[in-house]
C-alpha cells in the first residue's frame, strides 16, 4: 500500500473515531483513548521526528495530560492536554522547531490546514488512465473478500442457530462501539476529525516560513559591526548608553531598596500583624501593580542588554547594579507572595490568590533566566525557549493536583480569622467538591453565614446540576472524579434514609 494512501485512511480512519467518541460527550476516558491512537499514528508518520527530545517529552506530556483528565476531570488538566496536544503537532514537522510558543502556533494553524492534507493524499492516490489496472488489483484485495465474506455471515447466521447466538452474543457486548449518531448529526465531529487527523498526520505548509523566523532568532547574541562616515564613532555611542544604564540603574535600585526595607519592617518582622483591611488593599490593590513593575523591570534589563553593551570592556559597574536590580526584584516577589499567603491565612485559598503564586514562580524562574541571558550574553531567543517550556512544565505540574477538592478541603480545615466564604465553595467551585461539601455540613453552618434551610437548598441545586451534567453522558465521558462523587454521594443519601 502506498504511504500517502495509509496516510488518507489513518485520517479517515481517527475522524470516526473522533466522531464516535467525542459526539455529544464532554473530555474523558475519550481524550486517553484518542490520544493513544494518535499518538501511535504520529509514530508511524513521523518516524524520523520520534529521535528528538522535545518530540518525546510531548507525546509524555500529551499521554500525562490526557490521563490526569481522566483522573480529575479538572479545567487545568483538560486545557494542558490541548495545549501538549498541539505543541506536539508543531513539533512533529519536518522543519524542525525549537520553541515551544512557536510550536503551539504551528500547531494551531496546521488545525486550519488539516483538510488540505487529506485532499493532498486523494489526489496522489486518483487512479489516472494508465493505472486503472492497479486500482481494479486494489478493490480485488479489499472490496471482494469483504463482500463475499458479508454474504457468507449472512448465509451462516440464518441457516445456523448456534452460529447466530455466538453472533448476537458478540454483537450486544461490542456493539456500544458502533453507537453513531444520526447521519445529518454526524457532519459537524467528522469534519472535526478531518482537522484534527490532517494536522497531526499532514505536513504544514508554514512550517519552513515559522523554520526560517526561528533562525533568524539565535541563543547568543553577536557583536554587530557598524559603519560610520559622518557621523561619530560607535564607541562614543555606547559609551553614553552605558553611562545611561549606571544612572537609571542607580536610580531603580535606589526607589526598590526603599521598597524593599519597608516590605522587611512591615511584611518580614511584623509577619500576621496586618489587619484585615491592610491584607485587603495589599492584595486587591498593591499586588497587581508590584507585579507590573516588576515585568517592566524585567524590560529595563532586557533594553539595557539587547545589543553591544554586551560586548562593553568595562561594564563591571553596569553587570552588578544590573545584578542587584534583579536580585531586589526577587525580594520584592517573596514579599508578594508572603503578602498572599497572609491574605489566604485570613481569608482561605481561591482561584486567583493560587494564580497569584504561580505567577511569582514564573517571575522568579524568569529573573534567574534574565540572570543568566546578561551574564552569558543570550539572546532575547534564550529567553522566550527557556520561559516558554517553564510555562508548559508548570501548567502539566499543576494538573497533578485537583485544586477544586485542595481549595475546599483547606477552607473547610484551615483555622482561618473569618467565617468560610461558604458562597464561594457552593457556587463558583466545581461540582467536584459537592461529596466534601456534604461530609462537611456541619463546619458549614458553624462556620457560614448559611442556615439549615438555605445550605440544604444550595447543595440540592448544586447535585441537581451535576446530574443534569450527567444524564446523556456515556462511557466516553467516564472519569474518576465524577464517579467518585457519585459514589460519595449515594452513601449519603443511605446514611440519611
Amino acid at each position: 500500500m502506498k504511504r500517502s494512501l495509509l496516510n488518507f485512511a489513518l485520517i479517515i480512519l481517527g475522524s470516526l473515531l473522533y466522531t464516535n467518541l467525542f459526539w455529544r460527550e464532554q473530555l474523558g476516558l475519550n481524550a486517553l483513548l484518542f490520544s493513544l491512537f494518535v499518538l501511535i499514528a504520529a509514530g508511524w508518520r513521523w518516524q524520523e521526528a520520534l529521535q528528538r527530545r522535545e518530540v518525546q517529552l510531548l507525546m509524555a506530556g500529551t499521554l500525562l495530560s490526557a490521563l490526569l483528565t481522566v483522573w480529575h476531570n479538572s479545567f487545568l488538566a483538560k486545557a494542558t492536554h490541548i495545549l501538549s496536544f498541539l505543541a506536539l503537532i508543531g513539533y512533529l514537522q519536518e522543519e524542525k522547531v525549537r520553541f515551544v510558543t512557536f510550536a503551539i502556533l504551528l500547531g494551531l494553524v496546521n488545525v486550519l490546514e488539516g483538510p488540505l492534507t487529506l485532499l493532498r493524499d486523494l489526489r496522489e492516490n486518483l487512479p489516472h488512465r494508465q493505472s486503472w489496472q492497479a486500482a481494479a488489483r486494489w478493490a480485488q484485495l479489499t472490496l471482494l473478500p469483504l463482500g463475499l465474506g458479508t454474504v457468507f455471515a449472512l448465509l451462516y447466521y440464518h441457516a445456523n442457530p448456534k452460529f447466530a447466538q455466538v453472533f448476537d452474543f458478540m454483537w450486544r457486548r461490542f456493539s456500544f462501539l458502533f453507537e453513531w449518531p444520526r447521519l445529518s448529526e454526524q457532519v459537524c465531529p467528522f469534519v472535526r476529525g478531518l482537522f484534527v487527523m490532517g494536522a497531526v498526520l499532514g505536513a504544514s505548509r508554514l512550517a519552513p516560513l515559522i523554520s526560517g523566523v526561528e533562525n533568524n532568532l539565535p541563543l547568543h547574541l553577536e557583536r554587530r559591526h557598524k559603519r560610520f562616515y559622518l557621523s561619530p564613532p560607535a564607541m562614543l555611542g555606547l559609551k553614553s548608553e552605558y553611562r545611561a544604564g549606571l544612572i537609571t540603574f542607580g536610580l531603580l535600585n535606589g526607589l526598590i531598596f526603599l521598597a524593599n526595607i519597608a516590605d522587611l519592617r512591615y511584611v518580614w518582622i511584623s509577619y500576621g500583624g496586618a489587619s484585615p483591611q491592610e491584607l485587603s488593599q495589599y492584595v486587591h490593590e498593591g499586588t497587581y501593580l508590584l507585579l507590573f513593575a516588576i515585568l517592566l523591570a524585567m524590560a529595563a534589563v532586557i533594553w539595557y542588554f539587547r545589543g553591544n553593551l554586551n560586548f562593553y570592556r568595562d561594564k563591571e559597574w553596569l553587570l552588578g547594579l544590573a545584578f542587584l536590580w534583579l536580585a531586589q526584584n526577587a525580594m520584592l516577589a517573596l514579599s508578594v507572595a508572603l503578602r498572599n499567603w497572609q491574605y489566604v491565612a485570613h481569608y482561605g485559598l481561591a482561584y486567583k490568590r493560587m494564580g497569584v503564586f504561580w505567577f511569582l514562580s514564573l517571575v522568579l524562574f524568569g529573573l534567574f533566566t534574565l540572570f543568566q541571558k546578561v551574564k552569558g550574553r543570550r539572546s532575547l531567543a534564550f529567553l522566550l525557549h527557556r520561559n516558554g517550556w517553564a510555562v508548559f512544565a508548570s501548567l502539566l505540574l499543576l494538573s497533578l493536583v485537583n485544586w477544586d477538592l485542595a481549595i475546599t478541603r483547606y477552607n473547610l480545615r484551615a483555622d482561618t480569622h473569618g467565617e468560610i466564604d461558604a458562597r464561594f465553595l457552593v457556587q463558583e467551585v466545581s461540582d467536584k467538591n459537592l461529596f466534601l461539601l456534604y461530609q462537611h455540613r456541619s463546619r458549614l453552618l458553624e462556620s457560614s453565614l448559611y442556615n439549615e434551610e438555605s445550605l440544604e437548598n444550595a447543595l440540592h441545586n448544586k447535585k441537581a446540576a451535576l446530574e443534569r451534567r450527567r444524564q446523556h453522558l456515556s462511557w466516553r465521558s467516564w472519569n474518576y472524579s465524577d464517579v467518585r462523587n457519585e459514589y460519595f454521594l449515594t452513601q449519603v443519601e443511605k446514611k440519611q434514609h
